[in-house]
């Protein structure tokens, strides 16, 4: 593909980064604390219960879920969730998917740019980049938070004329897709994520694991030559 030739684009949670091992304990933990408060009926949430909540800013998530309970409340659960996420990951409990690191190395071997366009706090995109070294190959972390929560399609617009064309945007969620519908580019889906079925449909490409980004991302970047 030659030297810095082109830039993916790459969603975080549930496509590099198995975020379920953090994001399930913490969700449950605020869960209980809600219902301890007699804002929520008492229930166990199954892992698809809390998975499809994954890659949603904090408000969209929260407002969705239970659109009854006041701001001060959710913004107060969130907190929670956030704070327990970290102690988990300082206990070592984060994980990348399988075959993360690996298909990394094999998309910077061909000379793209790599960047993370995430719905997150910076905290979090900043201690995530520390604990796995994803430095080596991410070269700039976008955090809805620096952009005031905006949606995601908006911040690439924000971002975009930074990085070399062209641009993949790679995700597992229908926001990682509205990136790519908006502003015309490729989607390469990341089907062993956290969306449902259906957020892969209109996919340039799906992936069924990891170990077969490289490849998709290496044909969607070999188009543009043509």
């Amino acid at each position: 593909m030659g030297d810095r030739r082109g830039t993916v684009f790459f969603d975080y949670d549930g496509t590099l980064h198995d975020t379920m091992a953090l994001y399930g304990p913490a969700f449950r933990a605020a869960c209980a604390w809600l219902s301890k408060e007699g804002w929520l009926e008492r229930r166990t949430y199954a892992d698809a219960d809390i998975a499809c909540w994954l890659g949603w800013t904090t408000e969209e998530m929260w407002t969705t879920f239970a659109p009854h309970l006041p701001e001060p409340v959710w913004r107060e659960a969130s907190l929670r969730v956030r704070d327990e996420m970290e102690r988990l990951r300082k206990e070592g409990r984060a994980r990348l998917f399988p075959g993360v690191e690996e298909a990394l190395d094999e998309v910077a071997s061909r000379g793209a740019t790599m960047v993370l366009l995430s719905n997150c706090w910076r905290s979090y995109g900043e201690d995530h980049m520390r604990e796995f070294g994803l430095g080596r190959w991410i070269e700039g972390l976008h955090c809805a938070q620096d952009f005031d929560w905006i949606p995601k399609w908006q911040i690439y617009r924000e971002v975009a004329s930074f990085y070399p064309l062209p641009h993949i945007m790679v995700g597992d969620r229908f926001h990682d897709r509205e990136v790519a519908l908006r502003n015309d580019i490729p989607f390469v889906a990341c089907a062993y994520g956290f969306g449902e079925p259906g957020e892969c449909e209109g996919a340039d490409a799906i992936a069924e694991c990891a170990e077969e980004l490289p490849r998709l991302i290496a044909q969607k970047l070999a188009a543009f030559e043509r």
